[in-house]
């Protein structure tokens, strides 16, 4: 972020964070689950079991 303030000569870190980390409201969920599932610190469903098992048919 650092340097992206610099590249667009904005004065102040905080302007340029404002401006550009910003998070719609869709993509909360969909962050979430990337975060869970790259920490692994739920069990899978049974949905998944099931189709883990399905693809190795």
């Amino acid at each position: 972020m650092k340097d992206i303030q610099i590249w667009l000569g904005h004065s102040s870190y905080n302007t340029t964070a404002n401006i550009y980390t910003h998070v719609d409201v869709e993509s909360k969920p969909n962050s979430a689950l990337v975060i869970d599932n790259s920490l692994n610190f739920t069990e899978p469903s049974q949905d998944d079991d099931e189709e883990d098992e399905e693809m190795e048919l």
